[in-house]
């Protein structure tokens, strides 16, 4: 999934979450029309979508899921994340730290060098994997081991689903996703195709409203 821009790194913004059925995720999507148009980079797969694979980083005890169920305003997520398009694995990975402060998501990454890759593999954690001379990386793995050693790490779940990515036409600050097929297991690594995922979404679509600054009137009214 490299392209030819440098990915973003850094992203903060306003995130909601809302579950569909089949029949509101055709209508929400049908009205949205007029207004967003799928992603560039959709476009060019097969079927309008790409899979998102994520291996989540947890504490024995599953301490950052349980803020997630009981909707603790202020919590973060450690996760690496890579793509999937029309069945082959994207070249670039990435490990990110998302942090929600109420209904604003800030989230941090870096794409993993091969060495980076194989020392979190090989070792769980980035201590073998060459100087950093990146300010932003250098940041992010400061606060993984801090939090690593504060929470014991380490990986924990693998979810994989798909995604349709909309853009709006006349402000391209909005961006909203419809989720669907999400499936998930636990695992240690992030190319684990082996294994039977369990069915976590079943018919349902997960939309998300993705956007910094005003969210535009026409997308509020739809």
């Amino acid at each position: 999934m490299r392209t030819a821009t440098q990915p973003k790194l850094h992203f903060q913004r306003f995130e909601f979450k809302y579950i569909l059925s089949v029949d509101q995720f055709k209508e929400i999507r049908s009205s949205l029309e007029r207004y967003m148009d799928m992603d560039d980079f959709a476009k060019t797969t097969k079927n309008g979508f790409y899979e998102v694979v994520s291996l989540y980083y947890d504490s024995p005890r599953f301490y950052s899921y349980w803020e997630k169920i009981d909707g603790t305003k202020r919590r973060k997520k450690i996760r690496l994340r890579t793509y999937r398009v029309d069945g082959t694995f994207a070249r670039d990975a990435f490990f990110e730290i998302k942090r929600k402060h109420d209904a604003v998501v800030l989230k941090d990454r870096f794409m993993l060098e091969e060495n980076d890759f194989s020392s979190l593999r090989d070792h769980g954690d980035f201590s073998h994997g060459g100087e950093i001379t990146d300010s932003n990386k250098k940041m992010i793995i400061e606060e993984f081991k801090f939090t690593k050693g504060m929470r014991s790490l380490s990986p924990k779940v693998l979810v994989v689903y798909n995604r349709e990515p909309h853009l709006g036409k006349f402000n391209k600050n909005v961006r909203i996703t419809f989720d669907y097929g999400i499936r998930a297991k636990q695992s240690e690594y992030l190319f684990d195709d082996k294994g039977s995922f369990i069915d976590v979404s079943g018919s349902n679509i997960i939309m998300e409203v993705k956007f910094t600054g005003l969210l535009p009137f026409y997308i509020q009214n739809v």
